[in-house]
């Protein structure tokens, strides 16, 4: 059972229309705790004419001291320019274009794996429709959705220049590995995968010599039988020496669904865990699995996509980040599985075509209704902060605005432009490229610190060979947010210079961090001396003095009749 040029281009047509339907804005403003973080970073490229934190080669691919991956923002900020949209209406642009890019990818991964349209079909439908993929592809600038699009066209990459090997064809696999370089540091994985196609080429090749050299053994009818048999034995051990082998499951012992130490709970919430990133193909590649067993005349490709699913699985501990970088291998494992139903039923094409619809609205719909899910938990701008961030545009006044949130001034700060702490956003963190995108650190200042790490302090989730000492603007936040009205201290006050005090109401007196309450004697201290100059219900935004001014002038000014 195959399908001919028209009809695969015909389906692959209606599954990029129903993929783009699905992406109609189901909120007002952007969604996704990343994408303000971007927004803003693409903000300061647009206000600056350039991107103050690349300091070297290295910090566009977010490898040196308050860098990050930059090919998300200067993306952003590029269509924002050449189009004349804002950058809100540019994310929606750039978030409908990844859908279809990534269904594409995906099915040019698919076809270089196996020419087979029905298997690519599924493959693309997989991809295309992952929980994962569309959350993170709707309205949001977060790089991952960015990195999700592009990585199945890196594998095809890789199997291309394998199989034709090129000038041109290693050139594109080089730019692909660049580019997704540029976009997430979870390329530093694509080098287990690396390791994974290696060991894929000597497996082959050692089979091959082995098949020569005692062709009375290997090739005999009953060693051929078993084969498939010990080769599913062989992967299945692999799988659960690598899960009991190591501390993964640890990292799965607290879910939404069971909490706990027991064996059992740790691989449920392992299994809602994937079942969130990729739906029903989780299912499919089980019997996937089986089915590339069994497959004869296998080449490279089966030993490398077994190999390196076996591989990442101790990367699973990686929680918040697995489902961005196994996606391609489960949507390949999951073909296989629906291609393999469809192989069984195909002596009986009525049943095969039954079969074929029912694949297609399960998939379609469990990932619907997780994607419903995933988006109730979404976090949005609500009115109120949209209100509040067009406000402090209009101000067009320098200075910086103090926040008692880091989620909600990072808002703010994406809509007006502003610059703000805490750095960061949600993740508060205490260094970030937001420090010389605003300029509260020159280049010069960072280069002063910049010292490298010893090689034994290194692990899969360092950032950087560098780290930049004496940075600490949490700690600057704090200090400002704990320090009263017109007395904070000089150092801070010369370098952040605040300007604005952003508070949440239902903070009141208070900031947040960490999911974790604080007292803050700013956000006493400014009801009492302090000007309110804006008040929604839901955020205030207090006048502290001007840039350039002491607070204890400012306070004189405000006293005079």
């Amino acid at each position: 059972m195959n399908l001919g040029r028209r009809p695969t281009l015909a389906l692959l047509a209606s599954l990029l229309v129903f993929n783009l339907l699905l992406r109609y804005p189901r909120s007002e403003h952007e969604i996704g705790v990343d994408s303000f973080f971007i927004h803003a970073l693409a903000g300061a490229i647009l206000n600056d004419g350039h991107a103050e934190w690349i300091l070297n080669p290295l910090s566009y691919f977010g490898w040196y001291p308050l860098s990050y991956p930059s090919a998300g923002p200067f993306y952003l900020a590029s269509v924002g320019s050449l189009s004349g949209l804002n950058l809100e209406a540019a994310i929606l642009v750039v978030s409908l274009m990844l859908g279809p890019a990534g269904i594409l990818s995906a099915f040019v991964m698919a076809r270089e794996f196996r020419d087979d349209n029905v298997l690519a079909l599924f493959v693309a439908l997989i991809y295309g429709l992952a929980p994962r993929f569309l959350s993170f592809t709707l309205w949001s600038a977060s790089t991952r959705n960015l990195f999700m699009a592009l990585l199945p066209i890196l594998i095809w990459a890789v199997l291309r220049n394998y199989r034709r090997r090129s000038v041109p064809n290693a050139a594109v696999m080089a730019v692909c590995f660049m580019i997704l370089a540029a976009t997430h540091r979870l390329v530093i994985l694509m080098l287990v995968v690396a390791l994974a196609f290696l060991f894929a080429i000597i497996v082959q090749v050692a089979l091959r010599i082995l098949r020569i050299r005692a062709p009375k053994i290997f090739l005999r009818n009953s060693v051929r039988r078993a084969s498939p048999h010990l080769a599913l034995a062989t992967v299945v051990v692999a799988v659960l020496a690598m899960l009991f082998g190591t501390n993964v499951l640890q990292e799965y012992s607290e879910g939404e669904l069971a909490t706990g130490p027991e064996l059992h709970v740790q691989l449920l919430n392992l299994s809602v865990n994937i079942a969130r990133t990729a739906g029903l193909a989780l299912p499919l590649s089980l019997f996937g699995l089986v089915v590339i067993s069994r497959q004869r005349n296998k080449t490279m490709r089966e030993p490398f996509l077994v190999i390196t699913l076996v591989a990442l699985i101790p990367t699973l501990f990686l929680r918040q980040y697995t489902g961005f970088y196994i996606l391609p291998f489960l949507a390949i494992f999951g073909g296989l599985g629906a291609r393999g139903i469809l192989n069984y039923l195909e002596i009986r094409p009525r049943a095969a075509g039954v079969a074929a619809l029912g694949l297609v609205v399960g998939i379609a719909g469990v990932s619907t209704a997780i994607l419903n899910i995933e988006i109730g938990r979404s976090s949005t701008v609500t009115s109120e902060t949209y209100t509040t961030g067009l406000y402090v545009k209009d101000l067009n006044a320098p200075g910086t605005m103090v926040a008692n949130d880091g989620f909600i001034g990072i808002q703010v700060a994406a809509l007006s432009g502003v610059r703000v702490l805490p750095v960061g956003g949600a993740g508060t963190t205490f260094q970030s490229p937001e420090l010389l995108a605003y300029g509260f650190y020159s280049g010069d200042e960072l280069n002063e610190r910049v010292v490298q790490v010893a090689i034994t302090d290194l692990t899969i989730e360092s950032d950087s060979l560098w780290v930049a000492t004496g940075i600490q603007a949490e700690l600057d936040w704090v200090g400002i947010v704990q320090s009263l009205y017109g007395k904070v201290p000089g150092r801070l006050e010369t370098k952040y210079q605040p300007t604005y005090y952003l508070e949440l109401n239902t903070a009141q007196g208070r900031f947040l961090a960490y999911g974790n309450v604080y007292c803050s004697d700013l956000g006493i201290s400014v009801h009492d001396q302090a000007y309110r100059i804006y008040d929604n219900g839901i955020q205030s935004l207090w006048w502290l003095h001007s840039p350039g001014i002491t607070p204890q002038v400012s306070n004189a000014l405000r006293r005079c009749p």
